[in-house]
């Protein structure tokens, strides 16, 4: 699914005007740059297929309402850097607002020459990701949270979206430039049947996802795996029935070949080979009754991208272990997993 969204137009002018002004009078030549907010996204399709049935309709709805503002096609905020086009490639223009509209403008006004352009939205009120390194064109970055001594981080709170384009400002020229803007993070849901044949009693259930960037190069639009931390799921409220969600949004998982890159409109942008071995994990922790945990981790072997949002059901067997009837996810299982060794895990 496709949602395009103008967002605001850009006057360029050049020379002596400065960058943000609503008097033209001394600015001859104008350049527009339209910004659209373009979100490819299988969150409906992926709802709809694996949570179709009469019984799902009350998880279906709270996991609808829970990813409303995170695949959304609104920018909050905007954060637009202007960079010589020519390495060092330092920062020349900067400007951020607080857009909270579908459709804006502004007059911004910039000197004749080349530049590199990179934008970024809903980054102001992203509580675990900030916009780091901007001095300079290669360096500007999307980065995590340093992980909790455990090693664990919180889901993110809002949609990310970036874009980079090079610019030419020719002097005497009318001149439109189009910016799209694509979303950079991505989420997993864990839909738990508590009402499946052979369902224990118990008594504490903590979710975690593995695998996933910490970080985002906007410029060359690569993803950086460094501290692979744990991210905590949400657990989402349904009002009805006999399932329980829990969701993680995070960054993209790796990819089997080559690395992971920003999803754009392809045929199909979520279709991917299977790895040899698991790129990312759901890791679940199940205490029963007599205190004993459980743990249970479902490998994925297909990629997590972003703008994507990958639904597992799962139900829990009588000894805690979690299992699914998703072919693409393996599961290995600890019994009395608190009884083999020292762990961190908050539970």
């Amino acid at each position: 699914m496709k949602k395009f969204l103008s967002i605001f137009c850009i006057a360029l002018a050049c020379h002596s005007c400065c960058l943000v002004d609503e008097d033209l009078s001394g600015c001859p030549d104008e350049y527009s740059i339209e910004y659209e907010m373009r979100l490819v996204t299988n969150v409906q399709t992926e709802i709809n297929t694996v949570l179709g049935l009469e019984a799902d309709i009350h998880v279906a709805k709270a996991l609808r309402n829970y990813l409303k503002d995170i695949f959304s096609d609104f920018a909050h905020d905007v954060d637009l850097s202007f960079y010589d086009y020519y390495e060092p490639r330092p920062v020349l223009e900067h400007f951020s607002d607080i857009m909270d509209a579908n459709q804006t403008s502004y007059t911004l006004h910039l000197p004749v020459r080349e530049y590199m352009h990179l934008a970024v939205a809903n980054i102001a009120d992203n509580h675990l990701v900030d916009l780091e390194d901007e001095e300079a064109c290669g360096t500007s970055r999307l980065l995590q949270s340093v992980p909790d001594e455990n090693n664990v981080i919180k889901t993110h709170n809002t949609g990310l979206f970036t874009a980079r384009l090079p610019m030419k400002i020719l002097e005497g020229v009318d001149q439109n430039f189009l910016v799209q803007l694509y979303m950079a993070n991505c989420a997993t849901a864990l839909v738990v049947d508590n009402a499946a044949v052979g369902t224990p009693e118990i008594s504490g259930f903590k979710a975690f996802t593995t695998g996933f960037a910490d970080s985002f190069n906007i410029s060359d639009s690569t993803y950086v795996f460094n501290k692979n931390p744990l991210v905590e799921a949400d657990f989402v409220k349904v009002e009805e029935g006999s399932e329980s969600c829990y969701v993680t949004v995070q960054f993209p998982s790796r990819e089997p070949n080559p690395e992971s890159k920003v999803v754009i409109e392809t045929t199909d942008p979520f279709i991917a080979e299977n790895a040899d071995e698991a790129l990312w994990e759901w890791v679940v922790y199940v205490t029963l009754p007599d205190g004993s945990i459980t743990e249970s981790r479902l490998g994925l072997i297909q990629p997590l991208r972003a703008g994507q949002l990958k639904i597992i059901r799962v139900r829990i067997g009588a000894d805690g272990i979690v299992y699914t009837d998703d072919t693409s996810v393996g599961v290995s299982a600890t019994l009395d997993w608190n009884q083999a060794g020292s762990h961190i895990i908050p539970l």
